[in-house]
C-alpha cells in the first residue's frame, strides 16, 4: 500500500466526520447561529461591543444615525437598530449577547426584548414566566 493510499483514506474519514458534526442549519421557529449568518452580522455585532464603553453609548444617544453610520452599518442594519428588531438583527446575525448591549444603553432588558420578540406586553411576558409573582 502506498503512502498515497493512506493519505487518501484519511482525509475520507476526516471528512465524514466533518459531516457527522455539522450543525443544523435549519430549526423551524429558531435562527441557527451560522458561520454565514456571523459574517453578515459582523459590523452590527462590533457596533454593539462598542458600546461597552460609556463615551460611545453617550454619542449613540447624542445621535444614533450618525454614530452607526461611522461604524459602518448598513442601511437596513441602522433601520433594524432604530425600529428595536431584535427578532430582525438575530436574523440578521446579531448575537443575542452583544445585541443586549443595544438594549441597555436604550434602556431596555432581555425582558423587554422577549417581550417586544413574541409580539407582548412586558406584563403579559411575565405573567408566562415561571415563578413570576405579581407584587
Amino acid at each position: 500500500m502506498s503512502s498515497d493510499a493512506g493519505e487518501t483514506d484519511t482525509k475520507k474519514d476526516t471528512d465524514a466526520t466533518m459531516v457527522d458534526q455539522q450543525q443544523p442549519t435549519e430549526i423551524p421557529g429558531t435562527s441557527v447561529f451560522t458561520g454565514e449568518r456571523s459574517r453578515q452580522g459582523y459590523r452590527l455585532n462590533q457596533f454593539a461591543m462598542s458600546l461597552a464603553s460609556a463615551t460611545n453609548r453617550q454619542r449613540f444617544l447624542a445621535d444614533d444615525v450618525a454614530y452607526m453610520r461611522q461604524m459602518r452599518l448598513s442601511d437596513v442594519e441602522i433601520d433594524m437598530v432604530r425600529r428595536r428588531d431584535w427578532t430582525g438583527m438575530i436574523d440578521h446575525g446579531g448575537n443575542l449577547y452583544v445585541i443586549l448591549k443595544i438594549a441597555s444603553t436604550i434602556g431596555q432588558t432581555l425582558l423587554d426584548m422577549g417581550a417586544q420578540m413574541r409580539g407582548e406586553t412586558l406584563e403579559a411576558f411575565m405573567a408566562t414566566r415561571p415563578g413570576f409573582k405579581e407584587h
